[in-house]
C-alpha cells in the first residue's frame, strides 16, 4: 500500500514538472514567433520580389517567404491591413497590430537616366543610320523623368526610329534593359537641328582687344543661327581688333571687328614706289585712316597732290609703278 502511494505520488510529480516544461517551451516559441511590423508607411524594395523581412522585424530565415512581386520601377504597391494578416496566417506566425487600419506601400528603389544619354543615343543613331551629318537634338517630352532600378546596369537601345527631312521631326522608341526586370518601352518625339563647325573665341575679349589664333576654337553651332553676316574662317579673325566685348563661345559676326588700323588719319607715312627694278621712296600726309591692303589718299606736303597707295605696314604704303612708266 505504501509502495502504491510512493508511486503515484512520484508520478503526479512527474507528470506536473513534464506539464510545466511543456507550457514554458511552448510560450518561448511563441515569444519568439512574435514579429512586428516596420514602422515606415513606404518601404522601398531592391529585388524583384517583396517577402516577409521587407514588412516585418523578427522574420527568421525559415520564415522569410515571398508575398508579392515588386511593382515596376514608378509604380507603388499598397498592403492593407487584410493583406497583412493573410501574410501573418499563411506563415503561422504571431503578429499583435496596434490597429486593424495598419497598411504598407512598397515602392521599387530606382533612379532617373540622366537626359544626356538619351540624348548622345539619338543623335549617335540619327547621324549614323539616317542621316549624314551631325546634329543638335531638341527633345518635346524632355522634363519626362525616365526612371531605371537602381543598382542595376542598365542598356538602352533605340528600336525604331523615323524622321521627316523635310520637317526635321523624329520618333523613336527606347527601349531599356536590366538584369532583374521586366524590359521598358519608352516613346520620344521631337526635332533636329544640323550643325555646323564654326570658329569662335575660346576667352571672353574686351573692346579694341586684337584676335590672335590662341585665341580661336572650332565649335559646332545650329546652322540657321549662321547667315552671310557669320565669320566662317579663322582667316577672318586673325588680326582684327573686337569693336565690342565679346563672349567666349559665341558666334561672330562681321559687325563684331574691324581689321587693325595700320594707318591712323593725319599720320605722316612713307610712301615706296617701286617696280621690278628700283624702288623710291618719299613722305606724306594720310589723308585718311587705312588697315591692310586698304587703298588709301596721301597728300604730299610740298606739292600739295594728292596720290592713293596700298597699306602694307604701320605707316608704309606702296605704290606698284609698271615699267614702262617708270622708263618714259
Amino acid at each position: 500500500m505504501l509502495r502504491r502511494i510512493r508511486f503515484s505520488l512520484l508520478f503526479g510529480i512527474i507528470s506536473v514538472m513534464t506539464s510545466v516544461l511543456f507550457e514554458s517551451n511552448y510560450n518561448f516559441s511563441n515569444a519568439a514567433a512574435v514579429i512586428y511590423l516596420k514602422p515606415e508607411r513606404e518601404i522601398i524594395v531592391r529585388n524583384n520580389e517583396v517577402r516577409m523581412s521587407d514588412l516585418f522585424f523578427n522574420i527568421t530565415p525559415n520564415d522569410d517567404r515571398i508575398v508579392a512581386s515588386a511593382p515596376r520601377v514608378g509604380s507603388k504597391l499598397m498592403f492593407r491591413f487584410r493583406d497583412l494578416a493573410t501574410f501573418i496566417r499563411q506563415s503561422k506566425l504571431s503578429w499583435q497590430p496596434r490597429s486593424n487600419r495598419s497598411s504598407r506601400i512598397v515602392t521599387r528603389a530606382s533612379r532617373q537616366l540622366h537626359p544626356d544619354i538619351i540624348q548622345d543615343l539619338l543623335k549617335k543613331e540619327l547621324s549614323s543610320r539616317i542621316l549624314n551629318y551631325e546634329v543638335e537634338i531638341e527633345l518635346f517630352n524632355a522634363k519626362k523623368r525616365i526612371l531605371v532600378p537602381d543598382g542595376e546596369q542598365i542598356q538602352p537601345t533605340i528600336t525604331e526610329l523615323h524622321h521627316d527631312d523635310r520637317s526635321r521631326l523624329f520618333k523613336a522608341n527606347l527601349l531599356i534593359l536590366s538584369k532583374n526586370t521586366e524590359q521598358t518601352k519608352i516613346s520620344l518625339t521631337g526635332r533636329t537641328h544640323p550643325l555646323i563647325a564654326m570658329p569662335v573665341l575660346n576667352t571672353h575679349l574686351s573692346s579694341g582687344d586684337i584676335i590672335k589664333p590662341s585665341h580661336i576654337k572650332w565649335k559646332n553651332i545650329r546652322a540657321k543661327r549662321t547667315n552671310y553676316n557669320t565669320i566662317s574662317s579663322v582667316k577672318e579673325l586673325v588680326d582684327k581688333v573686337a569693336r565690342r566685348p565679346l563672349i567666349a563661345g559665341r558666334i561672330i559676326r562681321l559687325s563684331d571687328v574691324e581689321s587693325l588700323k595700320l594707318v591712323n588719319k593725319g599720320d605722316f607715312v612713307t610712301v615706296q614706289l617701286r617696280n621690278a627694278t628700283m624702288s623710291l621712296s618719299t613722305r606724306g600726309i594720310s589723308l585718311e585712316s587705312g588697315s591692310k591692303n586698304d587703298i588709301i589718299r596721301i597728300k604730299n606736303p610740298r606739292s600739295k597732290k594728292i596720290i592713293e597707295a596700298k597699306v602694307i605696314a604701320p605707316n608704309l604704303t606702296i605704290i606698284q609703278m609698271p615699267q614702262s612708266i617708270i622708263a618714259n
